[in-house]
Order: C-alpha cells, then structure tokens, then sequence
C-alpha cells in the first residue's frame, strides 16, 4: 500500500498525505501562457501578472522606468487569457471529490477545465475554493483563466449603479484610472499621490488542485483565537473554529500547546463547522511583548483528529486596551494610548504601504530585511494602510517573531462606496475570510474600518449637496 502511494506521489509530483488520502497537485510554475486580443502571446510564471510575465519575456520594458506607468496603460484596457496544460494520472482520477483553489487572484475571471465552466472571481481580497466535477477531469487536462480588464469592469459597474459615488476620478496629476471604489482590488493599483496605475491583471498567489475520496475524513482549520484572559482565575480563553465538507461523523480532537504541559482533548460529532473553546492556565506560558519591551514569546497551538495532525498556528499572549478616558471637564477629547499586558506602550510606528506594484516581485526575504530595519530603528507599530492589501501569511510572521504591532485597515481608503447587496455581500466575505486568516497573529492589535473615508465625508472633499450628506454620513 505505501509503495502505490508513494509512486502517485512521484509520478505527478503532488503533494500526497497517504492516511487522509488528501493529494494535491500544484498548478504555479512557468508553463503558463497568456495572450490577448493578439498583440501579445507568451510563456510565463505563475504566480505572476500580464506585466511581469511579459517583462520577463522581453515583450516590454521595465514598468518603472520613466513613463511607463502611462506609455504602458493599454495593457489594462483590455482583456487577458491565462492557460496552463497538465497531466493527471489514473491513481488521481480514481478518487471521488475535487476542489480547485486559488489563495488569491487578480481580480475578475472566469474560470473553466477542459470547457467545463469552474466559477469566476471578483475580488482580489479572497481566497477562492472551487468545486470540480469528476466528469470534468482527464488525463490530459487544460485550465484556462479569462480575465476582464479591472478598468472597464469598474466603469461599467459605476454605470450600471443607481447612484453617484464621488469621488469619480483621481486628480488628473496622477494620470490615474477611475471608480476604483467599484472593484474589490488595491485601491492604490488605479494610482495614488505617490503610486502609479498598473491595475495587475494575474495570479498572485499560490493555485492548486486537491483530490480526495468520499471516505475521507477530511478537517481544515479555520482559524485560532485568544479571545480573551479571564483574569479571576488566570486562565485565557482560546477559540479554534474547524470545518469539513463531510457528513456528520465522531471526531476525537486534540489540541496541544507544544513546549508546554497543555494537552486538550474531546469528542464531538463533527457537523460541518465547529467552534472548540477551552482554557489555558497562565502559569505555563511567558507573555508576548511589543519590541523593546520585552521578549516575543510565541507557541505553536496543534490541532489533531483522531491522532493525525490537522493543523497548527503560532500564537502569542497578550493582551490589549486602547485606553480613551476623559482628562476633565477642561480639555477638548479624550487619551489615546494602548496597553499591553497592563503595561502603557509608548508607539513609534510609521505606515506600510504595498512594498512594490507587483506582489510577485516581493519576495520573503525582502519583507523581512524592510521588517527587520523596523525593528532595529526601534520601531514598534506599523500601520498597514486601507488603500494597499492584506499581506501575506509570512509578513504577518515576521511581524509577530520581530514584536512589531499591527493597525490594520481594510482594504478602503479616500472615497465613498457602492452600498448595494451585491457589494455588501462581497465585502462581508471578504472581512470574514481576512479576519480568519490573521486573527491568530498576535502582531495585530486592532482593526480599523478605513483609511480617511470618515473625514471626507465630515469635511466634505467631494462637495456634496446640502441633501446628499446625511446618505453619504448613513
């Protein structure tokens, strides 16, 4: 049996977990091609987008060099195939379920196998899981990926929209693109004050097809959370949300805070999503501190079903009070100040911005070389700014090992939006996937709504009517 599994393994060069029964087959590399309406068709890399996959071919020059933000516009106008063959073997085509997943695409796409149509996109902020049916795999297989230019989607849902949504356009200084407020994309990619518009159209994450049987009990962790320390009895709380696509069944769940004696375990019937709560005592672990205030002590918190790893997060204790008290009935406002661990933190920070316009081109030991010089110039906090992105897992990691606290945004900055279910809905998806993701980080101490969009509407940038500022403040 270990000898058929391992040659699946080799042979299509997947990831294999023999006990789950779990085989994944990556989709990235540089076998993908891209082509237009016929002006461009070439090779490239995945994770990549149009204008690195095309530098990289010598199509075009370097974006950055001196107009080509401008003189390279007509590439974003227009729409963009994405096509990638590969081979399955028997051993694959045997099992029964198949999933399709993208950690993050860029942005609106249509997605199809072998002509049989998988779902589409429209938000650069999501991971995307796609069901696929059997019928639609074979040996030889081709995925293609359409993509609609981000600039004529966002005109043409602004047009469709029952109202104005100001502002319409940047300044005409930046030689930007507009409505961005309509598309679920970095709002800075259709430009900024200091950032031009290349509005990326590709794959910017990693991308992968998963096999698996119906019998297979399979388990994804969801996400882990300190919720809270329970200071009568010296204990914090811990919630740890699972998930599974399979029928109810009993699972015997195991948790374990490695290097340390805690060891939780349970039986439940697993019924699809399950939230498990349980108490860690105080006793058994040293505090996490911001830089220069002490030591980032971190743990790795693994989950187990049935004795077989299903998972595991890095996590700190902390805890965290932004204190706003009144000074007196003689000075305007309030204190503003965080405490960590009952200790008053004094901030040095500054604001991150998206390290380069194309996140392929952001390697790890980039993000840790600019997060390490935060560190060592004594800074403490960083502001991850509403009109950048969510970065990835690693940034978040090295946030937490070098101490440095986290003001997130999200993803909306200097305008007003779209208020409609649609959007709504989308934008809730996307708030529940990115706080999923990252709320076990105990870099992250605090989440804020938006960057600037209050005070436009207070001092009214966008010269609203008289009659149209009570909606806009709604």
């Amino acid at each position: 049996m270990y000898k058929k599994l391992f040659y699946i393994c080799f042979i299509v060069l997947f990831f294999c977990d023999s006990i789950n029964s779990v085989v994944v087959v990556p989709l990235t590399g540089d076998d993908w091609t891209i082509h237009n309406n016929g002006s461009y068709s070439v090779q490239g890399q995945i994770p990549g987008t149009i204008h690195t996959i095309l530098l990289a071919a010598n199509q075009i020059t370097e974006p950055y060099w001196g107009y080509d933000d401008v003189n390279l516009r007509y590439l974003i106008y227009t729409s963009w195939t994405f096509k990638k063959r590969f081979f399955l073997t028997d051993d694959f085509l045997i099992l029964t379920q198949f999933t399709l997943h993208f950690d993050q695409i860029d942005a609106i796409a249509k997605i199809t196998l072998n002509r049989c149509f998988i779902g589409q996109t429209n938000n650069m902020f999501l991971g995307y899981t796609f069901n696929v049916m059997k019928s639609c795999l074979q040996s030889n297989n081709e995925l293609q990926i359409d993509f609609e230019s981000p600039v004529m989607y966002a005109l043409n849902q602004a047009r469709a929209y029952h109202d104005d949504v100001p502002p319409d356009c940047p300044p005409d200084i930046q030689y930007g693109e507009c409505h961005v407020q309509f598309i679920r994309k970095e709002p800075c990619s259709f430009s900024w004050d200091w950032a031009p518009a290349f509005a990326p159209i590709g794959i910017t994450g990693n991308l992968y097809l998963q096999g698996t049987n119906n019998s297979t009990k399979f388990i994804l962790l969801e996400s882990i959370n300190i919720a809270s320390y329970q200071t009568s009895i010296n204990k914090w709380q811990v919630d740890v949300l699972l998930s599974s696509t399979n029928d109810p069944f009993l699972s015997q769940l195991k948790f374990v805070l490695e290097n340390t004696s805690f060891i939780f375990e349970t039986n439940i019937t697993f019924n699809h999503n399950i939230s498990i709560s349980f108490l860690i005592p105080n006793d058994i672990i040293e505090l996490w501190w911001p830089n220069g205030y002490g030591n980032q002590i971190l743990y790795n918190l693994s989950v187990y079903n049935q004795e077989q790893r299903v998972g595991s997060r890095s996590i700190g204790f902390r805890t965290i009070e932004l204190a706003q008290h009144d000074y007196g009935p003689n000075i305007n406002g309030t204190s503003f100040y965080f405490i960590i661990n009952n200790r008053s933190i004094f901030i040095k920070g500054s604001n991150w911005i998206p390290p380069d316009a194309f996140q392929e081109r952001v390697t790890d030991e980039r993000l840790e070389r600019l997060l390490y010089s935060a560190k060592l110039a004594n800074i403490n906090m960083l502001r991850i700014w509403g009109g950048g992105i969510y970065e990835r897992d690693s940034f978040y990691e090295m946030a937490d090992r070098f101490g440095i606290m986290l003001w997130h945004d999200f993803m909306f900055a200097c305008s007003l939006y779209p208020v409609d279910d649609e959007f709504l809905v989308n934008v809730h998806d996307e708030v529940i996937y990115q706080v999923k993701r990252l709320q076990s980080h105990s870099s992250i101490v605090l989440w804020s709504g938006n960057n600037e969009n209050e005070q436009a509407v207070a001092l009214n940038w966008y010269r609203l009517s008289p009659e149209k500022i009570p909606k806009a403040k709604d």
